[in-house]
């Protein structure tokens, strides 16, 4: 809901203002739409933080959110708060109610979705705002009409608006997505009903932008055309059920349900073709990261994945749809639980069975250090950071994450760099944090001592010293 762009903002309001006007004209069932609106607009409200790094650099954000429930917890877009940012970075988490004085109710995060689409905040004061009524379902159908209802920016008074439109295709990827005309709906994260009989039908997502081709001076120029109040696309409810139902009722972190490999592909016809393969299902598995839950089941890279606990997972021939339904099927487990894969290795059928690991955990969410003095934030080694350098999972040290400009550890002839991993700090190794904390404290406290040298592992799997003046 922030930088908006004005003309398209007027444009798409004046189109939704005279197609709901015909649309209530014309159609029997536009008395009930607008009598609905009022009660589902008073569901929408306002969710608005300040993200703020090491640094003191901060950037405001706000977006709508869906109340759930009458203990206060509300349904944001992910977009809204990024897996990357770290939850220390989230400062003045507030809930904004878009009626009198619109009053401000301080907040909290709870967590986000396993699907990852979603996060969760709740207020923590009484919340003036009734939970969205979800009594009866819509199933999405082509050229369905729907409607959904949205909150305008904070120099519109945070007003309802309202936007309709026609289903004009459905999209089978990891969740099913719905597209609608460009612009036709509300903001990201808004509801959406069917027109004819008010049942619930879904929730926008965030708009991607709608590609054109201009002729600029004789050159044909791409384009994209975004609106942010404006979207063409939302989840069905059935791919998102557990995310308004499954209320969480105190912080928590998702378990992500996951096997460890990486780079799969969908089955193309020609190998499709050379084994003989009848069903449309299939999976080439890429990298299998050694220690992880696959390897442990004996899962190899080429192997083709054919079914998942006996049943094909997807009935597409397209290959990179193929790779959205198999991500899809995993979702459903949960960690712990053991999956059946029905396999082709060199062409020959074999089932393994693998105990479905949990995600490692992101960057965002592990510890971090600031050291003011050299001006140098680390983190924890995350998975990510040792496996794409190609470095044993037992690798020791810290990630630098930030480093501030004009202050020691950006400044000299070998400045430490963000991506580097710290493993040495003056010839010492270091396992974590807590370690490199103790070592750079301790040389900062030490009189006369006119440099750190720090022994890092460059992004390309190179190493390097670093020196850090003390002056």
């Amino acid at each position: 809901m922030n930088h908006r762009t004005t003309g398209l903002r007027v444009l798409a309001m004046a189109w939704i203002s005279v197609g709901l006007t015909a649309a209530c004209a014309s159609a029997s069932a536009a008395p009930s739409v607008a009598k609905r609106i009022p009660e589902i607009a008073r569901s929408i409200v306002v969710v608005q933080y300040t993200a703020e790094n090491e640094f003191h650099k901060t950037n405001k954000l706000s977006g709508q959110g869906i109340v759930l429930n009458k203990q206060g917890v509300v349904l944001i877009s992910s977009d809204l708060i990024p897996q990357d940012i770290p939850l220390d970075y989230i400062r003045h988490l507030k809930i904004r109610l878009a009626q009198g004085d619109m009053p401000k109710i301080p907040a909290e995060y709870l967590g986000r979705t396993v699907d990852g689409l979603f996060c969760y905040v709740r207020a923590l004061k009484p919340l003036d705002a009734p939970p969205l009524q979800i009594s009866s379902i819509s199933k999405p159908s082509l050229g369905q009409r729907v409607y959904s209802v949205g909150r305008l920016g904070k120099d519109q008074a945070y007003g309802a608006f309202v936007g309709v439109n026609r289903i004009k295709a459905m999209i089978p990827l990891v969740h099913t997505l719905i597209a609608t005309d460009s612009f036709g709906l509300t903001d990201a994260n808004s509801p959406v009903f069917d027109y004819r009989t008010g049942k619930f039908a879904g929730v926008t997502v965030p708009n991607p932008g709608d590609g054109m081709v201009m002729s600029l001076l004789g050159r044909s120029v791409p384009v994209t055309l975004r609106d942010n109040q404006q979207v063409g696309m939302f989840i069905a409810y059935n791919s998102i059920k557990q995310d308004l139902t499954d209320i969480p009722t105190k912080r928590f972190i998702a378990r992500i349900p996951w096997l460890g490999t990486l780079d799969s592909t969908g089955l193309r016809s020609a190998v499709r073709k050379l084994y003989n393969i009848k069903l449309r299902s299939g999976l080439m598995v890429g990298q299998v990261i050694p220690g992880m839950p696959a390897a442990k089941g004996g899962l190899k890279s080429r192997d083709i994945i054919l079914t998942v606990d006996g049943k094909p997972f997807a009935h597409t021939p397209v290959a990179t749809l193929m790779v959205a339904r198999f991500e899809h099927r995993m979702q459903q487990f949960k960690p712990g639980q053991t999956v059946k894969l029905g396999i082709l290795r060199n062409g020959k059928p074999k089932t393994i069975s693998i105990t479905i690991g949990q995600a490692p955990t992101p960057p965002s969410r592990l510890p971090r250090y600031y050291d003011r003095k050299i001006g140098l934030v680390v983190h924890n080694l995350a998975f990510i950071d040792t496996y794409s350098r190609k470095l044993p999972l037992s690798q020791k040290g810290v990630y630098v994450v930030l480093v501030h400009n004009g202050k020691p550890a950006s400044l000299g002839t070998t400045p430490v760099q963000p991506g580097y991993i710290i493993t040495r700090v003056d010839d010492h190794r270091i396992n974590d944090i807590n370690g490199f904390k103790k070592l750079v404290t301790q040389a900062e406290a030490t009189p006369g001592k006119p440099e750190i040298v720090f022994e890092v592992i460059k992004g390309d799997g190179r190493t390097a010293a670093c020196h850090v003046s003390l002056d």
